[in-house]
């Protein structure tokens, strides 16, 4: 088999775990399949390379269970069901990946991922090695460590997960366009850049702190403005309009810049600070045994309590009585 990363289709079937273990490995990184059925897998990759920095992007499926042990990739492989099941285990916790959330295997010490018989996933592999000359460039200074993400990616977060995989959909979905297309060499590196970028700044990772601090140099003042009078007035009964008013620009323009700057609506800002706030009473054991949780939503400008509780238990995983008993 010729060197997959001189290939650019890449559409292969086979019923050997031996085969696909080869052209797995030779696209994602070295790595070990354990299954049973090793000379009856019903395996599909279907897939491209792009020219530049090498991603490669496609849908996978063994069509029998599987085991992919995983130690030193020197790439990340970053995959979304679109039918099926599939676990990673790391460091002793279970990561369940389905239609709705996403996984991300960094280049790290053992790893164990299982992909059950149904599985079909899209899948993104990016070399270790880009990654971090796209990262490098964003931050504008060397990177002393190895970028390591959160595992998993939930596509119902206020991040912009769900928009990067439905880019990874719509790109597979135009891949026979893409394969003929003479200018690919030319257009490639920047679409390979944007896919990485927006993971990186997406994604929850150990560089997100000094991401999210070289993003904030460049938020536009409006915006800053529109923060402080949220974090100040967070008690009052405010709303879109005011918040509208008080940037002086249109609201698709507010809506979407504070969006993208933010991750989030200026009112789920709103939302979000209010719960931390209250979140932060009960948490204190000296005196949250004698706060009455009602009166503390109502303070913070929660009007249905139903609505607070349920928004209270995603943020928090635990509802406000729970925070409130618990030992700390």
């Amino acid at each position: 088999m010729d060197p997959l990363s001189q290939e650019m289709d890449l559409n292969h079937h086979s019923c050997k775990a031996d085969f696909a273990q080869s052209l797995m490995s030779n696209i994602c990184g070295e790595h070990h399949l354990d299954t049973i059925y090793r000379d009856t897998l019903n395996f599909h990759y279907d897939g491209m390379r792009l020219p530049r920095k090498k991603l490669a992007i496609g849908t996978i499926s063994y069509g029998a269970n599987v085991a992919i042990n995983i130690s030193h990739l020197k790439a990340y492989s970053i995959s979304l069901p679109i039918q099926g099941q599939q676990t990673l285990m790391k460091a002793g916790v279970h990561y369940t990946s389905n239609e709705k959330s996403g996984l991300i295997v960094s280049n790290s010490e053992w790893q164990n991922l299982v992909i059950d018989k149904d599985c079909k996933k899209m899948q993104v592999v990016i070399p270790e090695e880009s990654l971090q000359l796209v990262l490098v460039d964003l931050l504008k200074q060397p990177i002393d460590r190895p970028v390591i993400f959160n595992p998993e990616m939930h596509l119902d977060s206020e991040k912009l997960i769900g928009t990067w995989w439905n880019n990874i959909q719509n790109f597979l979905q135009l891949k026979s366009q893409y394969n003929h297309f003479y200018g690919l060499q030319m257009l490639s590196e920047d679409y390979e850049n944007f896919i990485i970028k927006a993971l990186l700044l997406s994604q929850e990772n150990n560089y997100t702190a000094a991401l999210k601090a070289l993003s904030a140099q460049y938020v536009p003042a409006y915006l800053k403005k529109v923060e402080v009078f949220i974090v100040e007035h967070a008690r009052e009964d405010l709303n879109i309009d005011m918040l509208h008013v008080l940037a002086g620009v249109s609201k698709s323009k507010l809506y979407d810049e504070f969006q993208q700057f933010y991750n989030m609506s200026p009112m789920s800002y709103l939302r979000k600070y209010r719960l931390k706030q209250i979140y932060k009473v009960l948490s204190r054991t000296e005196i949250n045994q004698k706060i009455s949780i009602s009166k503390l939503a109502f303070d913070w400008g929660f009007t249905h309590l139903g609505r607070f509780s349920s928004a209270y238990r995603e943020e928090f995983g635990e509802s406000p009585s729970e925070t409130k008993n618990r030992k700390f």
